[in-house]
């Protein structure tokens, strides 16, 4: 039987955010300005169709606007900032959900204490941007 993978918030939260301080490229480190680490996909054989990963933005930080097939729901882990979804602006702090739907322009902004967040997509396919060839 394969093994089922299992994680604690506190746990991911501190990998991605170490990530971050310590400016390391790649997954798991600095992709765009932000710390990206993706922990499910079927790139990684540990799922079959979702994603699930982490990004820790330093201090007011602003993604590039993008969007993707993928249906997106955004969990705020810590700090604050904003999902900007189509034009609309909503706040996120810890505990925070907000779903992005399908090929809606978005952008993600961090406050001054930068912002942590626990992703899931489906379908899988948008991730593999980010994973090292060898991943």
């Amino acid at each position: 039987m394969a093994e089922i993978p299992k994680w604690t918030l506190s746990q991911l939260a501190a990998e991605v955010e170490e990530a971050l301080a310590k400016g390391i490229a790649g997954d798991g480190g600095l992709i765009e300005g932000r710390a990206m680490k993706v922990k499910a996909s079927p790139e990684l054989g540990n799922s079959n169709k979702i994603v699930m990963g982490l990004s820790a933005l330093p201090p007011n930080f602003s993604t590039a606007p993008h969007s993707h097939e993928a249906e997106e729901v955004a969990v705020a882990i810590s700090g604050s900032g904003w999902l900007d979804i189509d034009g609309e602006s909503h706040h996120m702090e810890a505990g925070t959900i907000v779903l992005a739907s399908s090929n809606l322009p978005h952008i993600t902004r961090s406050g001054p204490d930068g912002l942590t967040v626990l992703w899931f997509y489906a379908p899988p396919g948008s991730e593999v941007r980010w994973l090292e060839p060898d991943a």
